[in-house]
C-alpha cells in the first residue's frame, strides 16, 4: 500500500509506524484464527455444542424433546444431522424416572404414550451421551415445576362472523375471552390456529364444496411467517378481546391460552415461537448446554369464523 500523506517527516513516520502496528495486529488475529479485519471465523475454529428444546404441557404426553448438536459453519443444517443418537435421555417426575425414545421420523424424544405431565409438579430433565470424539461423555439437565392447570372463564364464542368492516365494530367486542389467575404466572400466551386451510363448506350445515380462502392484509405479506397458521402473542392480562387480526383463514379455528413457566416465558418473549432465530443463551435454563427445558400449562376452545363475503 502506498499512502500520500502531506505532512511534517516526523508526523509521517508516527503516521506509518501506527499503520505498521495496525498491519501486525491484524496479522496476529489472522494467524491466531480470529479472522479478518471484521472478525469472521474460520473453519477450523468450529467448536461442538449442544443444545436442549423441550416444552411440557400439562394433561399432555411428554414428546417432541429435541437434543442437538451444532453443526460445522461448512455444513448444511438438517435435523437428521443435529439429531444427538443413541443418548440416554430421561426426565424425572418427583423422583420417578421417566426414559424417553429417539423416535426417527422426527428426530425428537419422547415418553411412552400413557404418560402424562401433572400440574404442579417437578420435573428434571436429563441426557448423556458421548462426543464426537467418542471420549468425552457430557451431561445437560435443567428443571421446571408445572403450573397449575388453566381453564377458561369466558370462553370463545362457537361461531364468529368476520365483519364486513373491521374499522367499524360493534360495541361491546363480542370477543371478550377470560381465563384464571395462575399463581406464579404473570405472562401468558395466546394462539390462533387454523385448522384446514382449504376446505370451509364442509363444515356448514349443510355442507357445501366451498372452500376456504387466507384474510388478506397489506401489512403481511412480507413477514416471515406468513404461511404459517398459528399466530400468537404474549400479554399480562387474563381478560381480553381477540382481535380480528389474530385470524390468518376463515373457518375452523383452535384458540389457546397458555400458563407458562419463567423458561417458556422467555424463549417466547425473544424468539416469538421461533420466528425470531435470536436467543441470548443466558436466559436459558440447561446445564452443561444451551436451551431451555420448560413447562405450561394449557386451555383450548374451538370456533369457527364465517367469512365476511363469499
Amino acid at each position: 500500500m502506498v499512502l500520500f500523506l502531506k505532512c511534517q517527516s516526523n508526523t509521517r513516520l508516527l503516521v506509518l509506524g501506527g499503520f505498521l502496528c495496525i498491519a501486525l495486529a491484524l496479522s496476529a488475529c489472522e494467524a491466531s484464527g480470529f479472522g479478518d479485519f471484521f472478525g469472521s471465523p474460520q473453519i477450523k475454529d468450529y467448536i461442538e455444542d449442544f443444545a436442549v428444546q423441550g416444552l411440557l404441557i400439562v394433561g399432555e404426553p411428554i414428546s417432541d424433546i429435541r437434543l442437538m448438536r451444532s453443526l460445522p459453519i461448512d455444513s448444511a443444517f438438517s435435523l437428521e444431522k443435529a439429531v444427538v443418537p443413541g443418548a440416554e435421555v430421561r426426565i424425572f417426575e418427583n423422583d420417578r424416572a421417566l426414559p424417553l425414545t429417539l423416535d426417527p421420523t422426527t428426530f425428537t424424544y419422547k415418553a411412552a404414550p400413557d404418560v402424562r405431565v401433572k400440574a404442579n409438579t417437578v420435573y428434571r430433565f436429563e441426557a448423556s451421551f458421548l462426543k464426537l470424539d467418542r471420549t468425552t461423555r457430557l451431561t445437560l439437565s435443567g428443571k421446571t415445576t408445572t403450573p397449575e392447570q388453566i381453564r377458561w372463564v369466558r370462553a370463545p364464542k362457537d361461531t364468529l362472523q368476520y365483519p364486513q368492516d373491521t374499522t367499524r365494530l360493534p360495541s361491546p367486542d363480542s370477543l371478550i375471552i377470560s381465563w384464571t389467575p395462575i399463581t406464579g404466572v404473570t405472562d401468558y400466551i395466546f394462539s390462533t390456529e387454523c385448522l384446514d386451510t382449504l376446505e370451509y363448506g364442509k363444515y356448514l350445515r349443510p355442507p357445501t364444496s366451498e372452500k376456504n380462502r387466507r384474510i388478506e392484509r397489506f401489512f403481511e405479506k412480507s413477514l416471515p411467517r406468513y404461511n404459517e397458521p398459528v399466530r400468537s402473542g404474549i400479554r399480562a392480562v387474563t381478560l381480553t378481546p381477540v382481535i380480528w387480526t389474530a385470524f390468518k383463514w376463515f373457518g375452523v379455528q383452535e384458540l389457546r391460552i397458555y400458563a407458562p413457566d419463567i423458561h417458556w416465558a422467555n424463549w417466547f418473549r425473544q424468539t416469538n415461537l421461533g420466528q425470531n432465530p435470536r436467543f441470548n443463551y443466558r436466559l436459558g435454563s440447561i446445564e452443561g448446554g444451551v436451551g431451555v427445558f420448560g413447562s405450561a400449562s394449557m386451555a383450548r376452545y374451538n370456533t369457527f369464523v364465517y367469512k365476511n363475503q363469499p
